[in-house]
């Protein structure tokens, strides 16, 4: 069945490196301002749709649904942004919404070591270890009865919990090498 993966956002890699272990592919919500030529034809050839940066938005809302109802991974950054300084911001409130809407599983799950790879403000990226950690899942019936900023509350603390995981993992790969 259907699934959002939520996932901090720390550089144009994350789409990538999200997808890469997971045997099922991913859609990705990206902000519409992105798809020009030539690059939006590459964020819809790995899955990616567009929304509008203010918001979901009843389109946004209309096709996230249609694709979780089909089956789908529908990914996230509920930042909205990429991060500044490689922690995780404060969440957009429209996640709570989708979530309440779609009563599908929540993944949560953090990277760590794209920021150092490809920072915004890098114009490339240079070779660094990434890890990912996927948190449990938060089911349908966990959200049920939750306020918006309860919801909201519940899935930072996952986040927060996975990038931990995440960046203790990436210190392991660090100190070995």
């Amino acid at each position: 069945g259907g699934a959002l993966l939520v996932s901090n956002h720390l550089s144009h890699l994350d789409v990538f490196v999200l997808g890469l272990l997971l045997p099922r592919p991913l859609n990705y919500v990206a902000r519409s301002s992105l798809f020009f030529p030539p690059l939006g034809a590459l964020i819809r050839s790995v899955g990616g749709f567009p929304i509008q940066r203010e918001g979901i938005g009843a389109e946004g809302l209309k096709e996230t649904l249609r694709r979780l109802r089909a089956g789908g991974i529908v990914t996230l950054f509920p930042e909205g942004t990429r991060s500044r300084d490689g922690e995780l911001g404060s969440l957009k409130p429209g996640l709570a919404v989708l979530a309440a809407r779609a009563r599908v599983p929540i993944i949560p799950a953090a990277i760590a070591g794209t920021f150092e790879a490809w920072p915004r403000w890098r114009l490339f990226p240079t070779p660094h270890p990434i890890r990912v950690h996927y948190g449990r899942p938060i089911s349908p019936e966990q959200i049920e009865g939750l306020t918006p900023e309860a919801l909201s509350a519940l899935i930072r603390d996952r986040l927060l919990g996975c990038q931990r995981r995440a960046r203790r993992a990436l210190a392991r790969d660090l100190a070995g090498c």
